[in-house]
């Protein structure tokens, strides 16, 4: 666990206040007779390199894996003023008079991404594939920028008469070859120059208005990016050590890949889709082309296949790490029914959280049972809410629970006769029946029916409109938890 840093008070800043500016004075070197601390004459043992690395290694993985705790910062408090408010208020206010061009940048990309103008995006486009697929021409871009900038600070220097508008192209092109020289001219107007915002002007508010813009984009960056350190950090100490075993075998396959990979054209279709990705009509096409899909059954059969051989990978990399001792003595899956409804009332696409166990009734099975039937291994698995690690489970005779295991999900789904869906979970209708391994009726994007309302006919599909459950609707489900007991040693 890391450390919690120190409450921010009038003691605290004053004393940073202080060690900031005694690290920062260059006038009282230290005394000769000074003593180093072991730490850092342990340090001072270390080559350069082997401290640059330690350095870089701490700082990477802090930075990835702290969540609680800001990571240790480099040695750079020195060269840091010191924490004050009025210095923080002058800062602030030259920021917001001052950042202008960064949100002029910012609305160009926003807007070019999000096709605000089409004919401006498509020239970025069009762009985007020449300097792609020529790389050499990635080295133009500064002056080609530097150029632009010029350019249309040239007509603000020089503006076009309302004469010269009205010029036909042949007069324009001949009045601009008796141009005398430019250095010989008259400016027409003042050249531009940059001028912070006045407090009070409306761009002074525009920019307050995109700053805080800025630090929502921060925060859900942040929100979207600290999920992903649970997979990183061996809170579950299985999934992070595929991760690892994953990316080894990741790096090496790259390693000897990337020298066949068209990197140009790479480069070129990820930018082109990324523009194409963001169009305005991409995203209500698809949604129509899903709505119109009429799945089949027979696709859900593949999909079963899939998870069932998922399930076969994942048990070879959880046994091969079994020890040799739970070899020896065997060992056998316990199971445990995750049962749920639907929340009443709810109409429309299927949501985790509107699917609870609270929504059971108190007549029918409780939210965690030994057998697909309901049988409850104990009156305190009628809580709802408890994870499967929580849930009371009595052993048979004989058996102990392998030293490590957790609960497991059954993704291959065996125990269904129809399968499941991508979280393991099969459907059925308010009395527990009709199981298909998609919400029927409820999920838009998929059958209206469950897969047994339906007879198939050289890969084709009809209905049978005789079928009772064609007109039901999914609103229970249930899954399977597996986890292993091994023979007690004196039992074997």
């Amino acid at each position: 666990m890391s450390a919690q840093p120190e409450p921010v008070t009038e003691a605290n800043l004053a004393k940073l206040n202080s060690e900031s500016l005694l690290e920062g004075s260059g006038d009282h070197p230290p005394s000769s007779a000074t003593v180093a601390s072991p730490a850092r004459s342990a340090r001072s043992t270390l080559s350069f390199s082997q401290r640059t690395m330690e350095s870089v290694n701490t700082m990477l993985i802090r930075s990835m894996v702290a969540v609680n705790g800001e990571p240790a910062r480099l040695p750079t408090e020195k060269r840091k003023a010191p924490l004050s408010v009025a210095t923080t208020a002058i800062n602030f206010r030259g920021f917001v008079q001052k950042s202008g061009p960064v949100f002029v940048f910012q609305d160009a990309v926003e807007a070019t991404l999000m096709w605000d103008d089409w004919l401006w995006t498509t020239m970025w486009m069009a762009l985007w594939a020449v300097v792609s697929l020529h790389p050499r021409l990635f080295i133009c871009v500064p002056p080609a920028i530097a150029l632009t900038i010029m350019c249309n600070t040239f007509f603000i220097r020089f503006p076009i008469t309302q004469e010269e508008r009205d010029m036909s192209p042949g007069d324009a092109l001949r009045a601009s070859l008796r141009q005398g020289d430019i250095l010989s001219e008259e400016p027409r107007a003042e050249p531009i120059e940059p001028r912070p915002v006045v407090e009070g002007e409306l761009k002074y508010l525009l920019h307050m208005r995109d700053i805080q813009n800025m630090m929502r984009l921060i925060i859900d960056g942040y929100d979207h990016i600290s999920p992903v350190v649970k997979f990183l950090n061996w809170s579950d100490v299985t999934r992070t050590l595929r991760i690892f075993q994953a990316a080894i075998v990741a790096l090496v396959s790259l390693y000897f890949i990337a020298p066949y990979i068209p990197w140009r054209l790479t480069v070129f279709l990820g930018g082109e889709l990324m523009l194409v990705h963001h169009h305005p009509w991409l995203k209500p096409a698809l949604e129509a082309m899903t709505k119109q899909a009429d799945p089949k059954p027979s696709t859900y059969k593949k999909t079963q296949r899939k998870h069932r051989l998922k399930q076969r990978v994942l048990d070879m990399l959880d046994e091969d790490r079994l020890p040799e001792s739970v070899w020896q003595r065997g060992w056998k899956d316990m199971v445990l029914f995750e049962n749920q409804r639907l929340q009443p009332g709810i109409r429309g696409g299927v949501e985790e959280r509107r699917w609870n166990a609270s929504n059971l009734k108190k007549d029918e099975r409780r939210p965690w049972t030994r057998g697909s039937d309901g049988w409850s291994p104990s009156d305190e698995a009628a809580t709802p809410g408890l994870h499967a690690d929580q849930v009371p489970f009595a052993l048979e005779e004989g058996y102990e629970w392998v030293e490590g295991d957790t609960w497991r999900i059954d993704w291959g789904g065996a125990w269904s006769s129809v399968g499941v869906d991508d979280q393991g979970y099969v459907y059925t209708d308010n009395s527990w029946s009709r199981p298909s391994p998609y919400a029927y009726g409820i999920d838009p994007k998929a059958p209206k029916r469950p897969i047994g309302a339906y007879k198939e006919e050289d890969d084709e599909h009809t209905i049978d409109e005789d079928e009772p459950g064609c007109q039901q609707r999914a609103l229970t489900r249930r899954r399977r938890w597996l986890r292993r007991a091994v023979r007690i040693a004196d039992a074997a």
